[in-house]
């Protein structure tokens, strides 16, 4: 191989070399929104609180407490940002709907999830899907009707306790 080549190459890997061990030991930077004040729309809050609600079925259903209770709390998180975000929507004084309709609900499966009664459970869950149901009358969304779920459509998730 000629000189010139010879150098030609060692003069590239070594470029090479350098410019992967920089790349390597610089910290990835993680995807960030562009916009720091992003809010989210109420119908995707919504959505999440329906996924919410159905996992709170299934998790009352086959007794998963330690589950249940996560989600209600999660529930309430949902619902705290809600009522932040949108305080009224559309006229309609949404924050005051969640504490008088949905909180009352949300208690009575806490003290059913706490007492691990499954029937109390069973009837407080009712309760809830009917609170969302006034909410969303209340609210102008009546025909956005919730239901208690009849299937899981999760397959990668378990809800039965551990």
């Amino acid at each position: 191989m000629r000189p010139s080549i010879r150098i030609v190459i060692i003069a590239v890997a070594a470029v090479l070399t350098l410019a992967g061990q920089a790349f390597l030991s610089k910290p990835q930077l993680q995807a960030q929104p562009s916009d720091s004040s992003y809010v989210p729309d109420l119908g995707n809050l919504m959505a999440i609180m329906q996924l919410r609600h159905l996992k709170l079925a299934w998790a009352g259903d086959l007794k998963n407490w330690d589950l249940a209770s996560y989600e209600v709390g999660q529930m309430r998180k949902s619902f705290a940002a809600t009522a932040k975000l949108y305080p009224v929507f559309q006229n309609v004084q949404l924050a005051k709907l969640i504490a008088d309709v949905s909180e009352p609900a949300l208690k009575k499966i806490d003290d059913s999830i706490k007492a691990k009664d499954h029937d109390a459970a069973t009837r407080a869950f009712r309760n809830l899907t009917d609170a969302c149901n006034n909410c969303h009358e209340a609210a102008g969304f009546g025909f956005i009707a919730i239901h208690i779920p009849t299937s899981v459509p999760f397959s990668n998730q378990s809800f039965a306790p551990r």
